[in-house]
């Protein structure tokens, strides 16, 4: 009887000290700042304003009316109605000087407007209406922000840029509902603005 009751108390010391080791690992791996080389080259990339967005997956907002259509097997393989791969579909952001382009699917509920409906998904080119870019230094990772109007509606994009390039978008819009991607930021090819 008392040898059971010492394993059951070393079983519970292991589990404590396994969680707590977890607990403290977690805690352990906030961010570690750049080094200076790191940080200026991250600098320069992103004051160049050159650059190009591709996106891996979209993340529509929820909703019962996507949900159905979702469950109705309509998305890509390996997709659902939370997170959508998009590798195979072409899209981008690109922002070069002033101005941005940008085509990327839509998946979500639109709003109907006074204007005639389509397919399209989201795509501008021009110059903002509002540009800022800046570094965030307590979350190391640059914060774009723009706001564009095109043939599919005004368009609200949200950019966060860490500094491995991993990139979340967010665009919503005065016609259609919230919607987020995730992909990575590199470096665009000259005369590829389109």
């Amino acid at each position: 009887m008392a040898q059971q009751r010492n394993t059951r108390q070393l079983r519970k010391g292991v589990f404590v000290l396994l969680v707590s080791g977890m607990l403290l690992g977690c805690g352990s791996s906030s961010k570690v700042p750049l080094d200076s080389d790191a940080l200026e080259q991250f600098t320069s990339f992103m004051d160049q304003k050159s650059f190009e967005f591709r996106a891996d997956t979209a993340h529509p907002t929820a909703s019962s009316a996507f949900n159905a259509v979702a469950n109705g097997g309509l998305l890509p393989p390996g997709s659902n109605s939370a997170s959508i791969q998009i590798t195979d579909i072409s899209n981008y952001i690109k922002v070069y000087g002033d101005s941005v382009s940008g085509t990327l699917p839509f998946y979500g509920e639109r709003q109907l407007g006074g204007g005639p409906m389509s397919n399209k998904g989201i795509e501008f080119k021009g110059v903002p209406k509002t540009y800022t870019q800046t570094y965030n230094k307590a979350k190391q990772r640059y914060e774009i922000n723009f706001v564009i109007a095109s043939e599919t509606g005004q368009h609200e994009v949200s950019m966060i840029v860490f500094p491995s390039k991993a990139t979340d978008v967010s665009v919503t819009g005065n016609q259609r509902n919230l919607i987020r991607y995730r992909g990575k930021l590199m470096a665009l090819e000259h005369n590829k603005e389109e």
